[in-house]
């Protein structure tokens, strides 16, 4: 069996050979696997979303779910995407080794998120005064790179990165998601916010349609797995990040002083990129979360940074790797802010 490639340095030209175990599968066309939604793992997630909807009286809506290459509900359209990986073992298996797979909570968040989306589309709650009023203009121009707000309480917080701020939709949906969610106890954890009077919206319309059919019942997917010709190889090679330039960050320095561990001392001590990998994905999700800078941006740059932790050789002392990854998280959230507000990591 292979050697896995490095977690944080998987190359666009080799990333089949990530394990021999995954040669097969990378070969075939996404459309080929035979992928459902009925009788996978994902399953389970559909129907607790359509519990949860009942729970908070919405009984006549039950948006349609289907596999597609990531999540979203197109625009419009009172139906949920979910990412094909997620339907099968051993795809799940690759997306962690390649990204990072989404556990339990994560996917009961995203599908509240889009179970928004569909909401608001099935009852096109958006052409309302009211809707407008209060989330703003529905057709407002979408952009990916946007700046929020940090802490702003006229806003949920739900998905990371401060999401609700991105859009009008998104902050519907955000607000859905949060009064969806079972024990959010959102009227105790939003009380004095101005986001509250968005959520009492939510619960109000609710009530208002719960027992109504939608205006829109059925909608158009997007491209579905069945339509998905590429192969699974191809796939996360046209999703595979740029790696930042490590270079442009000028980190030796830093890095040595955060992880200064003498080269002769050999006792009690550890590779500091191991350290780093085990605690990788946390670090990601939660500066991701509090900074708002696009989670993508955020694992690029741990990522050169830890590649460039190895080639340098750190070491951290076991008994102090809290403190370690304390101040490395602080050290990579001052670059991510110096992203999002100056638009580079460094400046000269």
């Amino acid at each position: 069996m292979l050697k896995p490639v490095p977690w944080y340095r998987t190359p666009v030209s080799n990333f089949e050979k990530t394990r021999t175990e995954f040669q097969e599968i990378l070969a075939k066309p996404i459309r080929d696997l035979g992928l459902k939604l009925e009788g996978s793992p994902l399953e389970r997630f559909v129907q607790q979303l359509y519990r949860e909807l009942d729970a908070k009286g919405i009984h006549r809506f039950r948006p349609a779910c289907y596999l597609t290459d990531e999540w979203g509900c197109p625009s419009g359209e009172p139906v949920i995407g979910i990412p094909f990986y997620l339907a099968n073992p051993d795809l799940a298996k690759l997306e962690r080794e390649m990204n990072d797979l989404e556990d339990s909570r994560e996917v009961m968040m995203y599908m509240r998120h889009e179970a928004g989306h569909a909401f608001n589309y099935a009852y096109r709650l958006y052409n309302s005064a009211e809707w407008r009023e209060l989330f703003g203009p529905f057709r407002r121009a979408y952009r990916d790179n946007y700046r929020p707000i940090p802490f702003s309480r006229k806003f949920v917080r739900h998905m990371a990165g401060w999401y609700a701020q991105k859009h009008p939709d998104e902050d519907f949906a955000e607000t859905f998601a949060v009064w969806l969610t079972p024990r959010s106890r959102w009227r105790q954890r939003y009380k004095g916010w101005g986001a509250l009077t968005k959520l009492q919206y939510v619960d109000r319309i609710a009530r208002k349609v719960g027992n109504l059919d939608p205006v829109r019942r059925r909608g158009y997917t997007d491209i579905t797995v069945d339509e998905m010709e590429s192969t699974v190889g191809e796939f996360y090679r046209l999703s595979l990040p740029e790696e930042i330039p490590v270079q442009e960050l000028a980190l030796d320095t830093d890095l040595a002083d955060i992880f200064n561990i003498s080269p002769k001392r050999h006792k009690g001590v550890r590779p500091a990129h191991e350290m780093l990998r085990e605690h990788r994905k946390a670090i990601v999700d939660k500066i991701a979360y509090w900074s708002g800078v696009q989670r993508p941006i955020v694992k690029r740059l741990v990522e050169s940074i830890c590649k460039r932790v190895e080639e340098l050789g750190l070491r951290v002392d076991v008994r102090c790797e809290s403190e370690y990854l304390t101040e490395f998280t602080v050290y990579t959230t001052a670059l991510s802010m110096n992203y999002l507000v100056r638009g580079k990591f460094v400046h000269p």
